[in-house]
């Protein structure tokens, strides 16, 4: 009984996990990209696969419909894009605020300027 909880939980991660093109199989083995041949029974002939090189048809092993999987990676990058945009906006507008406030730390330094000759003044004023 264990064990069957064990291979149950096992499919369920395999099937959680099968996003994308896939980079290897869980259990280890290389993807290879598979073409359909021509078959009296196949109805989709030259059909594409990302698929386990130790494939069977229990469930433990990765063979995804090319089309899905390149999907999915299209989606990702997509994602992954839209991310960058955000980030380069937000770099502008940084750049933006850091512009204004080297301008206003420019200003408040001429200020701090005027009022140290101000104070040299007032004491030489005031010492002689």
């Amino acid at each position: 009984m264990k064990r069957h909880k064990e291979s149950i939980e096992m499919l369920r991660y395999v099937c959680d996990s099968e996003y994308g093109i896939p980079k290897g199989c869980p259990c280890g083995g290389r993807i290879i990209h598979e073409v359909r041949e021509k078959d009296d029974y196949d109805t989709q002939p030259g059909k594409r696969y990302f698929t386990c090189k130790n494939y069977e048809a229990d469930g433990f092993h990765y063979r995804q419909p090319w089309v899905v999987g390149v999907q999915e990676e299209i989606e990702l990058l997509t994602n992954r894009v839209v991310e960058a945009e955000q980030g380069m906006k937000a770099l502008s507008n940084l750049n933006n605020k850091m512009q204004t406030l080297e301008g206003q730390v420019k200003l408040l330094t001429e200020q701090v300027h005027n009022l140290i000759l101000q104070v040299g003044h007032l004491e030489n004023v005031c010492f002689d």
